[in-house]
C-alpha cells in the first residue's frame, strides 16, 4: 500500500463530487450486515438525489429519506412506517453526503484495487472505509466496522446518472401505517 502525495486531490473530496452530481446517483448495490454472529445479506437500488434525498429499495423492502423524514416499507409484511430523524443523529449516509462535523477521513492509501480512505464517524465512534477508483471517486464499497462482533459492508455493482429519477412509487393503499413522527 502507498500513501497518496499532497499534490494529488482529495479522494474523499473526489468521492463526494462523485456521489453530489448534478441529477444524483443511481447504484445498484449489495449490502451486508453481521451482528453477533447473524449475517443479513440484501441487494437492491440506491437513489441518491442529494445529501437530503436519498432511497434504497430491495425486493422486501424500502427505506427512504427526504429532508429529516423516514419512511421504510416492508413489502413482505405490508407496513408503512413514517419517522422522523433526530436532530444531531448520524446515519451511514453521512458517509455520502460529507457530513463534516460527523465524518473524519483519515490517510487514503493506494491498493491494488483503487484508493481505501479510512473515516471515523466521531459521533458512534465506528471506524470504516470508503473504496474508490482513484481517477473518479467512484465508490467501490462502503464499510463501517460498529464493534468487534458488527460490520456494515456495502458493494456497489454498478453506477449511472439518476437524472432526477427515483424509486418507483408503490401503491400503499393495502398496506398498515405506523406513523411514529410527533
Amino acid at each position: 500500500m502507498l500513501s497518496l502525495s499532497l499534490s494529488q486531490p482529495d479522494p474523499y473530496q473526489q468521492f463526494l463530487e462523485f456521489m453530489n452530481t448534478k441529477g444524483g446517483r443511481i447504484l445498484e448495490i449489495e449490502f451486508y450486515q453481521e451482528q453477533y454472529g447473524e449475517r443479513y445479506n440484501s441487494t437492491g437500488t440506491f437513489f441518491y438525489l442529494g445529501e437530503m434525498d436519498y432511497t434504497f429499495d430491495a425486493n422486501d423492502q424500502r427505506i427512504s429519506f427526504n429532508k429529516g423524514e423516514i419512511i421504510t416499507i416492508n413489502k413482505i409484511d405490508k407496513q408503512v412506517i413514517y419517522d422522523k430523524s433526530i436532530p444531531g443523529e448520524v446515519t451511514i449516509f453521512d458517509i455520502l453526503i460529507g457530513e463534516k462535523n460527523a465524518i473524519q477521513t483519515g490517510e487514503p492509501l493506494l491498493e491494488k484495487n483503487g484508493l481505501r480512505i479510512p473515516f471515523t464517524l466521531k459521533e458512534w465512534d465506528m471506524r470504516g472505509a470508503i473504496r474508490t477508483n482513484p481517477s473518479n471517486g467512484k465508490p467501490r464499497e462502503i464499510i463501517l466496522n460498529t464493534d468487534e462482533d458488527s460490520e456494515i459492508r456495502i458493494k456497489i455493482i454498478s453506477s449511472k446518472l439518476a437524472n432526477e429519477q427515483g424509486a418507483r412509487a408503490i401503491n400503499l393503499t393495502e398496506y398498515e401505517i405506523i406513523d411514529l413522527r410527533e
